[in-house]
């Protein structure tokens, strides 16, 4: 079906209109922007809108494009950035009474990127408090919520990403993602997220985090993504943590494999990590996924990869980050008060860990990577839930009645594959019977993410799901 409304469009498709002539980036960024006027009072997915900037930025474009000169297959076509990344022209927030008030005079290297790629930029979206969790909630903010039923979650952190992404407020969505942040989001909204192999996308600004935190897009379709990295993967001199290979690969010709991506590959399918419970809905859907995957021409055989859950570990380290990153500001006890009690709660036992702690949870991070690297011994890719459970009731840190105190109790299937730096992404493969999405992960080889993006695209082609044509509740 030929597409007609600019704000439906994804990026190929747009590029594709821009070449002939059909459309202009003038008219997809107002179609964009009309599209936050209209859905995101209901959803709280953007921090700032910046419609004479990307205006501008859409005209400069569009000059391009009748020149025959486009900068790149993604030129005009309209993006967002998650609040904790620095953006020129807008306050760098971070979702906290901590964060900067004035305009940032610089952009950090992943807008650069895209900004020379001709992508306009349409504002920043919601975070918690420093991305401090799964969720997307801040005292300066309030509650991003889910596109599918507004009473609920809409996950995080990347949580206003994934919200613009369901809801196509804008086609290409940056977020972040140190412990889940892009994937589970996803999930609960029912779009495409990729974690990318820690090093292709060059880490630029100082963080506590280090090698688990991630940045990548979240779109509505898998093309679109892999013309997001293809913007702005490669090695960079300003790289603080980790390093890329000197050949990028073309991650929207991945995409494009079709059935061919998916044929003969070894998958290994876990429906759960560690005895982790999941959802009979959930376990259906996955179940049925990994069905529709040896039919599509895969090898999938169940497969654990023998792994203890490593959420101690990964609480240290992210404890003490969070620490670490408030003692960087400095805070009055005026500011202190101010914070997410729960935010103030993970610094403060940050604070408390040593070094020998700390040693500790990286040589548990150390094994898992080992452990990991003799299961991509044998399978080309790992495959199970991204969630246990569909989104919960938005304003609360853990299901209600669930007895579970921390929010990575809830999302066990995510941050062990920050801690091993691998690629991971997550489709939309369904819908449980309150309507809510159901997110499919894979997960693949250090520097490897041709093949989970194939396999994505693969299933995404053949079984498409929907997406929301306007907030529901």
């Amino acid at each position: 079906m030929t597409k007609t409304d600019l704000g439906e469009m994804s990026a190929t498709e747009l590029g594709a209109a821009y070449a002939r002539g059909a459309a202009s980036p003038v008219e997809a960024v107002q179609a964009a922007l009309e599209r936050i006027a209209r859905f995101d009072g209901a959803v709280n997915a953007f921090v700032y809108v910046v419609e004479e900037a990307a205006l501008a930025e859409a005209r400069a474009s569009e000059a391009r494009w009748k020149a025959g000169t486009p900068l790149s297959p993604i030129d005009g076509v309209p993006a967002t950035i998650k609040e904790l990344t620095r953006v020129k022209g807008i306050p760098c927030r971070k979702g906290s009474v901590l964060g900067e008030t004035d305009p940032s005079p610089t952009d950090l290297e992943i807008v650069t990127k895209l900004r020379a790629a001709g992508t306009p930029i349409l504002g920043t979206t919601t975070s918690p408090e420093f991305g401090w969790k799964g969720l997307t909630d801040s005292p300066i903010g309030g509650n991003t919520l889910n596109p599918w039923d507004v009473s609920r979650a809409s996950g995080g952190s990347s949580g206003g990403a994934a919200v613009a992404a369901a809801l196509n407020m804008g086609v290409l969505h940056e977020g972040s993602d140190g412990a889940g942040s892009i994937r589970i989001p996803a999930a609960f909204c029912g779009v495409f997220g990729i974690k990318p192999t820690f090093g292709w996308v060059p880490s630029t600004a100082p963080t506590g985090l280090f090698e688990l935190a991630h940045r990548g897009p979240l779109t509505r379709n898998v093309e679109d993504s892999g013309l997001f990295l293809n913007a702005v993967a490669g090695p960079s001199p300003n790289a603080l943590y980790g390093r890329s290979p000197a050949q990028v690969p073309d991650f929207a010709a991945a995409c494009r494999r079709g059935p061919e991506g998916v044929r003969g590959l070894r998958i290994g399918f876990a429906r759960t990590l560690h005895g982790a419970p999941v959802a009979p809905a959930v376990a259906a859907a996955i179940d049925r996924a990994a069905a529709r995957m040896a039919d599509l021409g895969a090898i999938v055989e169940e497969a654990d990869p023998g792994f203890a859950s490593p959420q101690k570990a990964l609480l240290d380290l992210w404890y003490a980050a969070q620490a670490w990153a408030i003692e960087q500001v400095d805070p009055t006890p005026a500011q202190l008060a101010a914070l997410d009690p729960g935010f103030l709660s993970i610094t403060e036992q940050g604070r408390l860990l040593s070094a020998r702690d700390y040693i500790a949870a990286d040589q548990t991070r150390a094994a898992l990577k080992v452990t990991m690297a003799k299961f991509h011994a044998r399978y080309d890719a790992l495959m199970l839930p991204t969630m246990p459970l569909t989104a919960f009731e938005a304003g609360v840190d853990v299901p209600p009645g669930s007895g579970m105190t921390e929010w990575t109790d809830w999302s066990p299937f995510t941050y062990p594959f920050n801690m091993t730096e691998q690629p991971a992404v997550s489709v939309n493969c369904g819908f449980d019977p309150q309507g809510l999405p159901i997110g499919l992960q894979f997960v693949g080889r250090w520097f490897e993410d041709e093949t989970v993006l194939a396999l994505a695209a693969a299933y995404q082609a053949a079984y498409a799901e929907p997406v929301p044509a306007a907030p529901r509740g």
